[in-house]
């Protein structure tokens, strides 16, 4: 799943500066798995088609932005082979769309950071939990970058998200890699499996797409009612430290051998009032015969330390019990005070 451009720095596996909490690769990483309902055998029915990237709904235009040909002046002298042009070809067009809707572009810049991650949950669940950990849920796990590296290592995963054309792409990477997750798109505030799990995982700032306090009470209260006495809810999210900036941008690149994508995440709206702060992102796409851009908007609520002990201490399910950061060091853990920023928290199921 991202980066804040608010108070991470340049990647969510290292400490960042404080800065504002939205900001951050971290902060657009997955789509938050809202607006449907799942039956007990872990399939869903969905009640309503919703864009994955935030809880209720913040809404994507389709709009394309085309840009002018200029006809060429004709010549009236001899006609020339011309010569082949060296120069880069124009952005031919910017999209504004769901960027989660193009998995294989948006998951590229956050591959890099994926093994460490997974590294950090198998140390955090032979360290917290009291038993050998098989199954792990995660909630909105968006293409699967951490699904498909976890079942690669023997981990029994299932992966619950909004977008089927993520999972979709998911399916395919396990498929290929001859691995086996069970995917639901679901919504995470309200889903029903029937067996409960060992440990469930929602990664960098996922949970924040959840714009209101009681969404965010009722994906942690589901969570904890699937899983087993003891085993632990690894939530990761970007807070706003004290003396924070609110504005902020934050860009990052990635390439393969035929792609290279450019990213810009930049925050255009924030209000401490409402918590709630506006996103803008964007993806420059070069490819051997063409360049374009998508852009999104999306929405994050946003956490100071305070607001989120107070959360935490409504679900009484659930018991704090370690608090790591984006260094993702096992053996180093944090205080959740005022100066948290990129915060990592172990709740166990009591």
């Amino acid at each position: 799943m991202a980066r804040s451009v608010a108070n991470s720095a340049s990647s969510p596996s290292k400490k960042s500066t404080a800065k504002s909490p939205a900001t951050s690769k971290a902060a657009a990483t997955k789509p938050a798995a809202t607006k449907a309902t799942a039956s007990k055998k872990g399939t869903v029915k969905s009640s309503k088609t919703a864009k994955p990237t935030k809880a209720k709904g913040v809404k994507s235009k389709a709009v394309e932005l085309e840009s002018k040909a200029v006809e060429p002046k004709k010549s009236t002298t001899a006609k020339k082979k011309p010569a082949a042009s060296t120069s880069s070809k124009a952005i031919k067009s910017e999209t504004v769309r769901s960027w989660y809707d193009y998995p294989e572009l948006y998951e590229m810049g956050f591959l890099k950071e994926t093994p460490q991650e997974a590294d950090f949950l198998t140390d955090a669940f032979e360290k917290y939990v009291p038993f050998p950990v098989k199954s792990v849920l995660e909630a909105g796990c968006g293409s699967g970058r951490l699904i498909c590296e976890m079942a690669g290592r023997g981990y029994s995963m299932t992966g619950l998200d909004l977008n089927p054309t993520a999972l979709k792409y998911c399916k395919k990477k396990l498929k290929k890699d001859k691995n086996k997750a069970n995917l639901v798109v679901g919504d995470m505030t309200q889903f029903s499996f029937d067996q409960p799990f060992d440990a469930a995982v929602n990664a960098i700032n996922t949970f924040r797409h959840l714009e209101s306090e009681e969404a965010a009470l009722a994906h942690l209260n589901c969570v904890a009612d699937h899983l087993k006495t003891g085993g632990i809810f690894v939530l990761s999210l970007h807070l706003l430290p004290r003396g924070s900036d609110l504005w902020g941008t934050e860009r990052w690149s990635a390439k393969s051998d035929d792609v290279s994508v450019h990213y810009a995440l930049t925050v255009v709206e924030t209000s401490l009032k409402t918590r709630l702060e506006k996103l803008r992102i964007s993806m420059l796409v070069k490819k051997q015969d063409e360049k374009f851009r998508l852009s999104d908007h999306i929405t994050l609520r946003i956490y100071t330390v305070k607001q989120l002990k107070e959360l935490l201490d409504k679900c009484v399910k659930l018991k704090l019990i370690a608090v790591h950061d984006f260094w993702y060091d096992i053996d180093n853990t944090q205080k959740l005070n005022a100066d948290a920023c990129d915060t990592v928290l172990i709740l166990q199921k009591v």
